[in-house]
C-alpha cells in the first residue's frame, strides 16, 4: 500500500515536472506560432484605439520582421505589395492600412511549419481579415500565406512573406 501511494506521488511528481517543462521552455515550433499570434494581436483594431496604444502596436508590430523583409503580395492592383522593406516602412504601410479601418482584426489558421534547419521555418497558413471600414464597409477576408521565418538573436522573425495564389474555377 505504501510502495503504490510513493509510486503513484513519485509519478505525479514526474507529470508535473514534464508540463512545467512545456510551459516555460515552448517547443521551436510554438514559438513560431506565438509570432503570428503577435502579430495578429498588433494588427487588432477598436474603433476607441487611442494615439498612443496604435504608436505601440505598430512599433510592436514591425519588430516582428527581420530588417529588411521581403513581401510578394500580388493578383489584384489595389493590393499589390512587392518588394524588399525595412521595419520603419513596414511601420508605415501598417499604420496606413489601419488607418481605412474603423476596427480591424486579423487571424491565423491551419499552420503547416517546416524546419529546413535550426534558423529557418517555412509556414503556410490561413490567414483571415475582417472589419470594417471608415466608410462603413465590412471586409471579410481570407488568403493562404507562405511565409519564411529566420531565428536571428533567439527571435524568430519573418524574413518572406507571400501571399500564395489559389486556382479560380
Amino acid at each position: 500500500m505504501v510502495k503504490r501511494r510513493h509510486l503513484l506521488i513519485g509519478f505525479l511528481i514526474l507529470l508535473g515536472g514534464i508540463l512545467i517543462w512545456k510551459i516555460l521552455f515552448p517547443s521551436e515550433e510554438k514559438r513560431v506560432i506565438q509570432r503570428f499570434e503577435l502579430l495578429s494581436q498588433y494588427t487588432e483594431k477598436k474603433a476607441n484605439e487611442d494615439i498612443l496604444s496604435t504608436a505601440n502596436r505598430i512599433k510592436n508590430l514591425s519588430q516582428l520582421f527581420s530588417n529588411p523583409c521581403d513581401f510578394k503580395i500580388e493578383g489584384d492592383p489595389f493590393y499589390s505589395f512587392t518588394g524588399s522593406y525595412s521595419r520603419e516602412e513596414i511601420g508605415g504601410y501598417a499604420l496606413r492600412g489601419r488607418s481605412y479601418f474603423l476596427d480591424l482584426s486579423l487571424h491565423f489558421s491551419d499552420y503547416k511549419i517546416k524546419f529546413s534547419d535550426r534558423e529557418t521555418a517555412q509556414v503556410q497558413l490561413i490567414g483571415r481579415l475582417t472589419g470594417k471600414t471608415t466608410a462603413g464597409e465590412r471586409v471579410d477576408e481570407v488568403r493562404e500565406l507562405l511565409c519564411i521565418l529566420k531565428k536571428i538573436e533567439k527571435a524568430w522573425l519573418i524574413a518572406r512573406l507571400e501571399v500564395v495564389e489559389v486556382l479560380k474555377r
